[in-house]
Order: C-alpha cells, then sequence, then structure tokens
C-alpha cells in the first residue's frame, strides 16, 4: 500500500471526479498539486485510469436543455436546506470509525469491471435518450411585473401525468414566506398544493406540480408564509396558462 501525502484526507475522495472531468478548474489544479507528493492518490489514478479510459464515448454530444442546471440547482439546494435544517450533527456518521465510499467494482477482476462498464453505458445512453426526448409539451409562464422579475423566465414541463415548473432568475421571496404552487379550474378558486419552494441563489428553481391537470386552466404561483396557504394571500409571481 502506498503512502499518504500531505492533504490526503481532503483529496482522497476525488480521484473518480477528477479522472471523469467532474471537478472544476480550481479543484483540478489543487488535486492535481496533491498528486505531485502524494503516492497513495497517484496509485488510485493508475489503477483507475484504464477504466475511465473504457466508458463509452461512441454516443454523440447531446446539447442539455436549460432546465436541466435549475432542476440539479434546485435539488442540491433543497438538500442543503434539509441538512441545515437537522443541524451540524447531520451528515456525520455515528461511528468513529468511517469507511470512505469507493468505487470497489473497479478493483474487481477484468470480467466484472467490464460488467460494470456496460452498465455505465446502459445509464449514460438512458440519459441521452431522456435529453433527447424532453417534455411532452412545454409551457412558458407569464411573469408578474415586480421587483426582481425583469429577468425571470419559468416553464411548465409536462410528461403525461406529471408536470413540473422550473425556473431561473426568480427573486428570493419575502422573509419569512415561500412560494406556493395553485392549481386553477375554470368557475373554482385555486386549489392549494403540496409544491412549496424557494429558488437557489442564483434564482434558479424546479417544483413538481402535484395531483391531476385535468380540466386545470392555470398553474400558478404566489408567495406564502411558510408552510404555505389554504387561500392565496401573497403577491402573483406567475401563472402558466393549459387552455
Amino acid at each position: 500500500m502506498q503512502s499518504a501525502g500531505p492533504g490526503h484526507e481532503h483529496w482522497e475522495d476525488a480521484t473518480a471526479a477528477y479522472l471523469l472531468g467532474a471537478l472544476d478548474d480550481a479543484e483540478r489544479a489543487g488535486f492535481e498539486e496533491h498528486l505531485a507528493g502524494c503516492p497513495a492518490c497517484r496509485a488510485e489514478v493508475d489503477e483507475l485510469l484504464p477504466a475511465a479510459r473504457a466508458l463509452p464515448i461512441s454516443v454523440d454530444p447531446v446539447e442539455p436543455p436549460p432546465a436541466l442546471k435549475a432542476r440539479i440547482m434546485a435539488d442540491v439546494e433543497r438538500e442543503a436546506s434539509l441538512l441545515a435544517a437537522a443541524g451540524p450533527e447531520a451528515d456525520r456518521p455515528a461511528a468513529p470509525a468511517r469507511r470512505r465510499l469507493r468505487l470497489p467494482s473497479l478493483r474487481l477482476a477484468p470480467v466484472a469491471v467490464a460488467a460494470a462498464l456496460l452498465l455505465v453505458g446502459a445509464a449514460i445512453g438512458i440519459g441521452v435518450t431522456e435529453l433527447r426526448s424532453g417534455p411532452d409539451r412545454t409551457i412558458q409562464a407569464e411573469m408578474e411585473s415586480g421587483a426582481g422579475t425583469e429577468r425571470a423566465n419559468a416553464e411548465l414541463e409536462i410528461n403525461g401525468d406529471e408536470a413540473r415548473l422550473v425556473a431561473r432568475g426568480l427573486p428570493a421571496p419575502p422573509s419569512g414566506r415561500v412560494y406556493q404552487v395553485w392549481l386553477k379550474r375554470d368557475g373554482h378558486a385555486p386549489e392549494p398544493t403540496a409544491a412549496l419552494f424557494r429558488p437557489s441563489r442564483d434564482g434558479t428553481a424546479s417544483a413538481s406540480v402535484p395531483g391531476s391537470l385535468e380540466g386545470v386552466d392555470q398553474v400558478m404561483v404566489t408567495d406564502e408564509p411558510d408552510g404555505g396557504s389554504p387561500q392565496p394571500t401573497g403577491d402573483l409571481l406567475l401563472v402558466a396558462n393549459l387552455s
């Protein structure tokens, strides 16, 4: 077993991300500087490099939809909010000895490695298919004029019976309030949903629209007190017209 260099604990989980090009410029530069003085990480890079090079590269490049960033950032912010609410110990293991998550499948026999790479290739193919197919229907939402909405835009993506709001450039709701999604049917008051969200720091947001859209004329978003409201009380942020 190779000896570890200075800062190894900080960089020991970055090898796979480095080989897959998932580190940003600053992280990559820092990891490469660490590699120069860490035999253990250099050995791991050498060990995993053949598998990384064997990953499928024959799939045509696909430009991801603009909504993809909003979805990812919304999920990241949602996870961060849950961890923050749970307290500083939420993401720490109870046992003092921690087993580091590694890529054991890449250390198996060549046949097992090949099987693992086939699974990776299948996953890549599925992802590309999803990017190419896109939603069944996309509706551009109308933003209400107001402070901070000048550069905002949002779309309602409908896939079969499922719908999702994806927005960019949204302003943060007022302190102590959250954005809530409503369904409006002709002749009826807006129906509240459990879809509550706040945009990330860069204004991106994504929220699944629960319930059936049958008979729904509009999907609306207002700002409401934390926890939501049974009827709209805040300012209207956006409207997606389905009819």
